[in-house]
């Protein structure tokens, strides 16, 4: 990540939190995560009905991201 953030110019820190937010984010819904999957089978909820619901939650953890994203990549964060 490290090389990344330096040919886009934006602060290492900055590159960390926006890969973690999209990990995180993203592994509520991706439908080859097996923990996801074995507690959904687990729970008996279908994957369709589990998309649906978590899809408004979703939208609103994705503008919450980037609203927390924009002072991280504004500040000029020197590293460590």
């Amino acid at each position: 990540m490290a090389q990344f953030s330096d040919l886009v110019n934006l602060s290492r820190q900055a590159t960390v939190m926006a890969f973690q937010f999209g990990d995180g984010f993203t592994n509520m819904i991706t439908p080859t995560s097996g923990v996801l999957i074995g507690v959904l089978g687990v729970a008996k909820i279908p994957y369709d009905s589990w998309v649906k619901w978590i899809g408004k939650f979703m939208i609103v953890l994705l503008i919450l991201g980037w609203l927390l994203l924009i002072p991280t990549v504004t500040m000029q964060l020197e590293g460590f």
